[in-house]
């Protein structure tokens, strides 16, 4: 533990599980059912590729058949959204700030802004070059939905979280996504996910997220175009402990009080 001007962390380690074992961790730290919980950083990978839908997708969008050739596990998180692939080429860290928490806003837009500029600020660190997508941007990426010339495309492209924009979120300069957020807000605390996309491979999601041949043609030609893997902008490989550590310096840098590493008996990294 460590704390400097009212703030404290707590630092879990990299836990790589399937993904279920990261997605109820963070339910169990919103429950407060336990005794109470300091600001925690809990960084994550799934152990083998699947796909995580948002609360309200429903499976019956996608391609059925092919979930099913593939084989391909199929999760559900409690956070809206929609579908992301998880696995090795997505490190993944939720944030559970406690009640009260002075990073807790009455805005739900503005509570993401400082995770945001965190990791922008962490791959600076790492020598790349991001940016915030301010909700104006988010805002005019999303009216395309409601246009008539865009409306079935973007349904489509929607299908996929990396597809779209939400306030916040850290693009490269060009605007493809690098870094996706969301967040589960309830009495108990507030849980803030992002997703780091170290590669961007769209084969998979074309397959899975298109019903159509045409569907998946669309997926196949956009989504490079809206996303980007941290390794094609950094123009070399970049370790998981590499962005673990770029992160924390960023957040030390910012809030002053540095996090700790730490085990703690509720870890899934003991289980």
């Amino acid at each position: 533990m460590a704390a400097t001007d009212g703030l404290v962390w707590r630092i879990l380690p990299l836990t790589v599980a399937d993904q279920q074992v990261h997605l109820d961790y963070g339910l169990r730290l919103l429950a407060g059912n336990e005794a109470p919980q300091p600001p925690t950083l809990y960084w994550s990978q799934a152990n083998r590729t699947g796909l995580v839908l948002g609360f309200s997708q429903k499976a019956a969008q996608l391609n059925v058949e092919a979930l099913r050739r593939l084989a391909l596990p199929l999760y559900q998180r409690q956070a809206g959204g929609t579908a992301v692939l998880v696995g090795p080429d997505l490190l993944a860290l939720d944030v559970f700030l406690p009640p009260g928490h002075p990073l807790i806003l009455t805005d739900v837009v503005e509570s993401y802004r400082w995770l945001g500029e965190s990791w922008v600020a962490a791959l600076n660190r790492l020598g790349i070059t991001t940016r915030l997508v301010p909700p104006a941007e988010a805002r005019a990426q999303q009216a395309l939905l409601k246009q008539p010339a865009t409306a079935s495309r973007e349904a489509v492209l929607r299908r996929a979280c990396y597809g779209s924009l939400s306030p916040y979120e850290v693009v490269a300069p060009d605007q493809r996504k690098v870094v996706g957020l969301t967040m589960i807000r309830r009495r108990t605390g507030s849980l803030l996910q992002s997703g780091l996309l170290l590669r961007w491979e769209v084969e998979l999601l074309a397959l899975v997220l298109g019903q159509t041949a045409e569907e998946q043609a669309l997926l196949r030609r956009e989504l490079p175009r809206r996303a980007v893997g941290l390794e094609t902008l950094a123009g070399r490989a970049v370790s998981v402990a590499e962005v673990m550590a770029a992160f924390e310096q960023a957040l030390l840098a910012r809030f002053f009080s540095p996090p700790t590493p730490q085990k703690h008996p509720a870890s899934p990294a003991e289980t």
